[in-house]
């Protein structure tokens, strides 16, 4: 080592104890801030204080000022109320997991999840079916009412009275079909919300008992919890009113044979052949579904893969090829939704057009056998088969939705069914002088290998051990099997005392800095400084905003790398028990702070404890009462230092030259961190917009799809529309005609009624498969643009937006926009023709009549207009309250070893249940409001049905009117309500859906990494830059992003090629944050960068980072194969890759799979690929940012020895805590920050 570069850095202040600057600001005391709403929490008096009687719940009264409120755009969970008792989550948790419990003890070997919710819920199950099936069932009585009104206008004479009260039984049937109708709808929902928290509560509890080694695929854990549980709450209902439908016909059936005797096995035949047909139809949507299922966990899983490593994939350019690999499996989930949903609109209009189909062939066969038809008859029986249209269409939607439901519930139930981490039988001692004993054990992996092994272990109480090995030879298993996270095959394990561990990647939450240091204990002033100032946290504490109130972000991304392991330190300290593992906790932070910490802490804080402590540091080991070395998971060596300096093992020569001479660390506490605007980046709270759904947001969503594939998609709806007009018209004519002397009528208007109808099924079907097919193209369009500016914009934006936010936005928006919108647009145009057609045959009896739709078309959007502002508001609310759920069951699954070891997975729970109390409140309420929407806009299409009857009335009395037309038109209106309110139902849904769309675009205005401005100023680089490695510093001054204060302020240095440069200092000098500079993660505050004479700036980021290779501390890897691991550019050879594995001693196969971060390989083995990875790159620059860390010391010099032998034509810049790192460096660069 000789001479040393200059280096600047950025301000700092006097280091004073925390507990002085604590008199300075005042006492803090724990402050209640509750991170669903971002706000410091404050009473709030509920809209509602009382529980609704049962007219309030009957006519949803309560709903009004809800949607005032939320017209404001102000309305919050806390004003809400409280849950109904129905919607309990503790109880449904307790009930459900019991039925789970007693299903298995029942059915051991074919337990069913599906047996289960039945038993739990069969009550309320059989509630909502006969309320939905009084409903549907007074649906039936109408078209008697028009068999004797059509007779009753037919007659010459008719008797007025007679008029009056079939107008007052219409209307009274219309009103007792839609109260019966909401107030089932709304007892559906409960029932379907209850079950959805109720598997939701399940799922994350059955997360805490898994093994952590087993969770391979997270992204599937994601999906059971956003789309599957989620599917009961959506399709439920129409499971529910679709088994009504066989119940209904069978009704029909025998009303049909009272009416026209045995004619009516005509349609019973023809609704069998549909319903067979449709069999395959449902079978093919089970098939395509579960392989969508299956495509939405890999690319779940995958994306979070990226999200977690993306820093690695900015620093590498990796976005290209991890793009192709994302892209691809997309397209297969888009091919199997496009399936799924092919199949789904093939069943739903065969059902839906089935009735009107029916009576064609019925009467088809009438006319061929020159049967005597009557008008009444005629109208009757085409009433009823309308009146079990909309069951067929919803018997349709049952058989798609059973299809998915078993799909989902068997993903459900094979999840809820995997073997979980069962608590060993140890033996507790209190009294033994062991700490731990060990006897003949064999601990394994889930997948039956064998993780760690041992035939006797004794560690005494208050024991200081220190466990070394090389890279994968089990000492993180070591560590496990000692937690109880691995099976235990055989043996015996005593623990004497409980168990507390901090991780070597360190775990923290989305809280307070004191929240994670606290965890689970109460906050105890005296104990809390003592654990900071052991963990050199004081002086981070006083410079971060807030200090120890200070939030931070998801996986600690506003820290760096020394406080999170720092903040981990502490939180053992606070929490310390009677035995304390840490697992490599210094190789983080530099030789003084390590010094600092295992003095205060370890020997000082912990000195009456069991400590075990796996390390890679051999700077104080001797200080260690005994040594454990692993070797091929097991123990290899275990006594003092001194007998480890006597062995012949390979770790004995890294311990020989350690003094056993004490260290004087006596001195004053003098860590150095990065300065508060600096390192604290607060997380950025979820946008919530305010007000209706912007234009913007349709424009971009169309955009995406392209307005063209609009315009031939809405080419069959207005065809479809024209032809239902002319079949009305048509039946019209033709039944005017029957007569005494023509008993079949015209049976030219009744053929061309039959083509109006082909016509209408065929376009019916095209219309509902193309709007499928454009919605899955604008969705697709979507997630390009999602992805694109995920993979272009700044770093900084993924340290202040938590992964779990990131991660809804993929899942559960990202859902709806593939297949709630496609079928809610399918429904809305659908649905517009038929009311168009209905307004048209309606206005065709009585010019009358056109002013009345009109006017009840104002007022139906007037009122839309009103509460559609409320409705958004509602489900903005919804959302917010969403992304918690899935950013804390993110967080749990990262730390879940953590989270057993210190007991707390009651409190995690109860965590996730409060998150999810929030998450219903405003579910529950948005669904009342729609109900009581629903209720009224009922009463609105019940008010148009009185008002045309009572004009076919007035114009009979007048005698202005035939029968034929009277049948068509009552025909029609007596089924306008329920299509009213499927309409508004629709468009609200549409509304509401599309702010997942409003969601997504968010990503759309993020920053952008490469604006126009900067790719101006690029210029044209060689292939073969940078050919000699050379980089130059002019006065270069860094900032982490605008507006903060400097980190580096004008360093000047040059580094010649081929130059191997140490880069030392201390925690927070700005040695990682050169290298970000290095490769362009934010663009340089001033000075440049220059290599090979090239200014970075003038270069495309995807060229220069390409060009270069780092290793950083944190190996990366991600699930696939090998190859795809070394090269995912696929460039490389297969000779060239397997010759750089041999290099780094991997002695795997180029396909050997990789499982998901890299989980199956043990973290030294993933930092050796990442070295072949190096190796095979074989860039002019290598940047090694403390990459041996957290790896033994034989497997440093290892990697050392291979940049010496491959690397000697690069320049090699190595950032270093340990000084045998850079032994071999020609000069050493040295930065501290300066006051």
């Amino acid at each position: 080592m000789n001479n040393s570069l200059s280096g600047g850095s950025t301000n700092n202040t006097e280091n004073n104890s925390f507990e002085e600057s604590n008199e300075k600001k005042g006492q803090i005391e724990m402050e209640v801030f509750d991170v669903d709403e971002g706000y410091v929490e404050e009473e709030i008096e509920p809209l509602h204080k009382k529980h609704p009687n049962c007219c309030q719940i009957a006519f949803m009264q309560r709903a009004p000022k809800y949607i005032r409120k939320g017209r404001k755009g102000s309305l919050n969970v806390k004003e809400i109320g409280q849950l109904p008792h129905t919607l309990d989550i503790e109880m449904t948790h307790k009930k459900i997991t019991k039925c789970w419990e007693k299903e298995i003890e029942k059915h051991p070997k074919s337990p069913s999840l599906l047996r289960t919710l039945f038993r739990m819920e069969w009550g309320h199950f059989l509630i909502c079916f006969i309320a939905i099936m009084i409903s549907q069932l007074s649906t039936l009585v109408i078209p008697a009412i028009i068999q004797f009104m059509v007779e009753w206008v037919a007659e010459d004479e008719p008797e007025t009275w007679k008029g009056v009260v079939y107008l007052l039984v219409i209307a009274f049937m219309q009103i007792l079909t839609s109260f019966c109708f909401q107030l089932s709808i709304k007892w559906i929902f409960v029932l379907s919300l209850r079950l959805r928290n109720g598997l939701i509560s399940m799922i994350y509890e059955k997360s805490l008992k898994l093994n952590s080694a087993s969770i391979e695929e997270t992204g599937k854990l994601v999906n059971l919890m956003s789309n599957d549980a989620m599917l009961f709450v959506e399709q439920l209902p129409l499971v529910i009113t679709g088994s009504c439908a066989p119940v209904l016909f069978l009704i029909v059936c025998i009303i049909l044979l009272c009416i026209i005797t045995y004619w009516a096995f005509i349609p019973i035949g023809v609704c069998l052949v549909f319903v067979s047909v449709n069999t395959i139809s449902g079978k093919m949507i089970g098939f395509f579904f579960r392989k969508t299922q299956s495509a939405t966990d890999k690319r779940l899983n995958f994306l979070g893969e990226i999200l977690r490593s993306i820093k690695f994939i900015k620093y590498n350019a990796w976005e290209e090829p991890l793009h192709k690999r994302l892209r691809k499996l997309r397209t297969k989930e888009l091919w199997c939704m496009g399936g799924t949903m092919s199949a789904r609109s093939t069943l739903v209009t065969l059902m839906l057009e089935l009735s009107p189909f029916m009576a064609f062939v019925l009467y088809l066969v009438y006319i061929q056998i020159d049967y005597h038809l009557e008008v009444g008859k005629v109208f009757t029986c085409i009433a009823y088969f309308n009146a079990i249209r909309r069951p067929f269409m919803n018997f349709g939607y049952f058989v798609s939705c059973l299809t998915t439901f078993k799909v989902a519930i068997g993903r459900l139930q094979e999840f809820f069914l995997t073997p979980e981490l069962q608590p060993q039988d140890r033996t507790s001692a209190p009294n033994s002088e062991y700490a731990i004993n060990m006897k003949n054990v064999n601990y394994n992996f889930p997948n039956g290998e064998t993780a760690f092994s041992c035939d006797e272990l004794k560690i005494k109480k208050g024991e200081l051990v220190c466990v070394l090995g090389s890279v994968g030879s089990g000492k993180s298993s070591f560590l496990l099997s000692i937690l109880g996270e691995l099976e235990q095959s055989k043996g015996e394990t005593v623990i004497s005392g409980n168990i507390t561990y901090a991780s070597q990647t360190p775990w923290l939450m989305n809280t307070t800095v004191r929240e994670n240091i606290c965890f689970l204990e109460k906050f105890n002033r005296e104990k809390y400084n003592n654990a900071c100032t052991c963990a050199c946290l004081n002086r981070d504490l006083q410079i971060l905003r807030g200090g120890d109130m200070y939030e931070v972000a998801e996986r600690g991304a506003n820290l760096s790398g020394g406080q999170r392991q720092r903040i981990s330190i502490a939180r053992a300290l606070y929490n310390a028990k009677d035995i304390v593992v840490f697992d490599d906790p210094l190789s983080a932070v530099d030789f003084q702070v390590g010094s600092f910490i295992f003095e205060h802490a370890m020997e000082g804080l912990l000195g009456n404890k069991t400590r075990i402590i796996v390390t890679n540091q051999t700077y104080f080991i001797d200080k260690a009462d005994r040594i454990i070395v692993i070797e091929d998971k097991k123990i290899a060596f275990n006594g003092s230092i001194e007998e480890l300096r006597n062995s012949n093992l390979e770790a004995s020569q890294f311990v020989k030259t350690v003094s056993s001479k004490k260290k004087d660390n006596n001195k004053k506490q003098d860590t150095e961190t990065v300065p508060q605007d600096v390192v604290a980046t607060d997380v950025v709270e979820e946008k919530r917009s305010v007000g209706g759904v912007a234009w913007s947001t349709y424009w971009h969503y169309f955009r995406a799809g392209g307005f063209i594939g609009l315009i031939l998609c809405l080419i069959p709806f207005v065809v479809r529309c024209a032809s239902r007009v002319c079949y009305n018209l048509f039946i019209t004519f033709w039944t005017n005609k029957i007569d005494e002397e023509h008993p079949e009528g015209d049976t030219y208007y009744f053929y061309a009624s039959s083509i109006s109808l082909g016509v209408q099924i065929i376009s019916t079907l095209i219309s509902m498969i193309g709007i499928t097919i454009y919605g899955l193209l604008c969705a697709n369009g979507l997630h390009k643009m999602m992805i694109r500016n995920l993979f272009g914009t700044l770093l900084s934006f993924f340290d202040i937006t938590p992964l779990g936010r990131l991660l809804n936005y993929f899942s559960r928006d990202l859902r709806f926009v593939d297949f709630r919108l496609p079928q809610q647009y399918e429904q809305f145009f659908g649905q517009c023709c038929d009311i168009i057609a209905i307004f048209v045959v309606i206005c065709t009896c009585s010019y009358y009549l056109i002013i009345v739709v009109v006017l009840v078309l104002i007022a139906f959007f007037l009122f839309h207009k009103y509460f559609v502002r409320a409705s958004i508001e509602m489900q903005r609310l919804e959302g917010v309250t969403r992304s918690p759920i899935f950013i804390h069951f993110d967080q749990t699954l990262l730390g879940l070893a953590t989270v057993r070891t210190y007991g707390g997975q009651e409190t995690f729970l109860d965590a996730i249940i409060k998150k999810m109390k929030n998450n219903t409140l405003s579910y529950y309420t948005l669904q009342m409001a729609k109900s009581w929407y629903s209720q009224r806009l009922d009463w609105l299409g019940v008010g148009l049905a009185i008002i045309t009857v009572m004009v076919i009335v007035i114009l009979k009395v007048k005698g202005g009117i035939e029968s034929g037309v009277a049948g068509v038109a009552l025909m029609n209106i007596t089924t306008l309500g329920g299509f009213i309110t499927d309409f508004s139902q629709n468009i609200l849904e549409v509304d509401i859906v599309m702010q997942s769309v409003e969601r997504v675009l968010v990503l759309k205005d993020i920053p952008v990494e490469e604006t126009k401005e900067k790719k101006r100023k690029y210029q044209e680089i060689p292939e073969d830059w940078p050919k000699e490695g050379k980089i130059e510093l002019k006065g270069y001054q860094f900032r982490y992003r605008e507006g903060l204060p400097l980190v580096l302020k004008g360093v000047d240095a040059v580094i010649n090629d081929k130059e191997k440069i140490g880069i030392v200092g201390r925690t927070g000098s700005g040695k990682s944050t050169m290298m970000a500079g290095l490769f362009r993660i934010e663009e340089p505050a001033g000075g440049s960068i220059l290599v090979d004479g090239i200014d970075t700036t003038t270069i495309p980021m995807r060229t220069l980072r390409s060009r270069m290779c780092i290793l950083p501390q944190e190996a990366t890897m991600f699930s696939g194969t090998i190859r795809e691991n070394l090269d995912p550019t696929f460039q490389k050879s297969d000779e060239e890759m397997k010759h750089v594995l041999e290099l780094v001693n991997v002695n795997k196969e180029l396909d050997y799979i990789v499982t998901e971060n890299g989980e199956n390989f043990s973290l030294g083995e993933r930092q050796m690929i990442c070295m072949a990875r190096a190796l095979l790159k074989g860039a002019k620059i290598l940047i090694m940012d403390e990459a041996t860390a957290s790896i033994d010391i034989q497997t440093d010099i290892m990697i050392q020895e291979m940049v010496r032998k491959n690397f000697k034509e690069c320049t090699t810049l190595t950032i270093a805590h340990r000084l045998h790192s850079i032994m071999d460096s020609n000069r050493v660069m040295y930065l501290m920050m300066v006051i």
